[in-house]
């Protein structure tokens, strides 16, 4: 695994924590977090790690369509079921701590599917899962050609998002209305994660290019920050934030030789997927304690609580939980015997 990757994938899910926690804070007239209006480009950013990450696992191992989604059921289902059914447990004892900001009515059956029906999942921001996994069913559907598998997959995902725009749904702010899924922009940035696995398997940018690549994406993030303010699941924002996540990533990651490992961030990017899913929960939990314990008005302690409660409890999720059920569902499935 590249360390770089790791790395981004610690910085997505950070500043995915950080747009949540300000969510939270400022219902408590708490803004320290209020100058940061960029974490959910974090979503954006997962999406072309995902799309590269692909790229890189079926070049290294060929697989069928069963193997292939196979594999990605293992690694993300069973750690995403778990917290589900703490959610479910939480939502059927109070459910005004499961999406109160919601004028929906939470799904339990899309919440375990994953399969949207316009209705908000028992972990809100699972939605991401949804086109995740939307996005290896395209991937997977063409693996039958080698040499084209990748076009095929940009192809179909790009002729998706043309037939969003010229025959645009009634309600397309709602991620997970049926009528927009299949035809968001957002899948946009799996391609991308496929022309930037192109581009950095290749070589194509020298360190110069890739330093000043990387420093003109932080820069647009920067102005994006105070100067951009287009809704999040339109085309534009794909163009406003997608892009410059996309020179980030070519940038960094094609600086992998000169990165450094630095340990703090690699655990914090091995543990970025079991932080994205149970950060909610702590978000939460360390409100109502707070809040319990009359000191939730001390902005700078709740703050701090939140993301830093959120990224300890993500890495002894990761350690405690998710790799331990990985390696054993891994070890399983080595020991069935192969089918002809």
């Amino acid at each position: 695994m590249y360390l770089s990757i790791q790395y981004l994938r610690a910085l997505a899910a950070i500043m995915v924590v950080i747009a949540h926690s300000s969510h939270k804070a400022t219902i408590y007239n708490i803004d320290l977090l209020s100058s940061f209006k960029i974490g959910g480009s974090g979503v954006d950013l997962f999406f072309i790690i995902s799309g590269f990450i692909m790229c890189l696992t079926v070049d290294r191992n060929r697989q069928s369509f069963t193997s292939f989604m196979k594999a990605r059921v293992v690694r993300i289902a069973p750690l995403y079921w778990i917290l589900t059914c703490v959610a479910l447990t939480i939502y059927l004892i109070n459910p005004d701590l499961v999406n109160s900001s919601s004028t929906r009515p939470t799904s339990i059956f899309s919440s375990f599917t994953l399969i949207p029906n316009g209705n908000p999942y028992l972990i809100n921001n699972a939605w991401t899962l949804s086109y995740e996994f939307f996005f290896y069913l395209v991937f997977a559907f063409f693996l039958f050609s080698k040499n084209n598998q990748k076009l095929f997959t940009s192809i179909t995902l790009i002729i998706l998002v043309i037939i969003g725009l010229v025959f645009p749904p009634v309600d397309p702010k709602w991620v997970l209305k049926p009528t927009t899924f299949i035809t968001n922009p957002v899948l946009i940035e799996f391609v991308m994660g496929i022309v930037a696995y192109k581009i950095i398997t290749n070589k194509m940018l020298s360190t110069k290019t890739a330093i000043i690549t990387t420093l003109i994406a932080i820069a647009i993030m920067i102005t994006n920050n105070f100067y951009s303010s287009l809704w999040i699941h339109t085309l534009g924002h794909i163009i406003v934030y997608g892009i410059p996540m996309f020179l980030l990533f070519i940038g960094f990651v094609s600086l992998e030789s000169k990165i450094p490992k630095i340990n703090l961030l690699y655990q914090l990017g091995m543990s970025s997927y079991a932080l994205y899913l149970v950060h909610p929960f702590i978000i939460t939990g360390v409100t109502i304690v707070m809040r319990k314990l009359g000191i939730i008005n001390i902005g700078p302690l709740y703050v701090i609580a939140m993301i830093i409660g959120s990224a300890i409890a993500g890495f002894l999720c990761y350690k405690l939980i998710e790799m331990p059920i990985d390696r054993f569902l891994k070890a399983k499935i080595k020991k069935q015997p192969a089918t002809a």
